[in-house]
């Protein structure tokens, strides 16, 4: 898997697999992005560039993410460069239920590991059963649950060997 940073060039295209996402999740009911969120002024608002993945298999765009270094928000007690934290991990749904999701995680792991980093975290809705199931089933374990930003989250922790 290729692991391409986003830039001014190709930030549109990282927005646009997120709002695609959204609205998916939001046909079948199960929604967890605000659309109006995912507008490249907004992510700038929220994230660095530097911190948004586009992910490429052959030539074809997978999937994206997010990794950042410090997030203050799920888990301000932990310092910078501490851990990887994963956020916006989406696949394109042509490309869903083929094992890219594990992939595209493994991806942020080996970027975890050029940079020293030995654990990714991520936290996940408590309402979304399946999809914790998927992050419990490749090794994350659960931490702690908390209501952040008026969210029931799960938080995860995976070390990274």
């Amino acid at each position: 898997m290729e692991v391409v940073n986003v830039n001014n060039n190709n930030i549109e295209t990282f927005s646009k697999v997120l709002i695609e996402s959204a609205k998916w999740l939001n046909s079948i009911n199960k929604p967890m992005w605000k659309i109006e969120d995912l507008t490249t002024e907004k992510l700038l608002e929220q994230y660095d560039i530097s911190e948004m993945k586009l992910c490429y298999e052959n030539g074809d765009l997978i999937g994206v993410y997010i990794l950042q270094w410090y997030d203050s928000l799920f888990w301000s007690e932990l310092k910078q460069m501490e851990s990887g934290v994963l956020h916006k991990l989406s696949v394109c749904r042509e490309y869903s239920k083929m094992g890219y999701g594990k992939k595209i995680v493994e991806s942020a792991e080996l970027l975890c590991k050029e940079y020293g980093v030995k654990s990714l975290r991520l936290n996940c809705g408590t309402s979304r059963p399946k999809l914790r199931k998927f992050y419990e089933d490749i090794g994350f374990k659960m931490v702690d649950r908390v209501f952040i930003d008026n969210r029931d989250q799960i938080r995860y922790l995976k070390s990274i060997k």
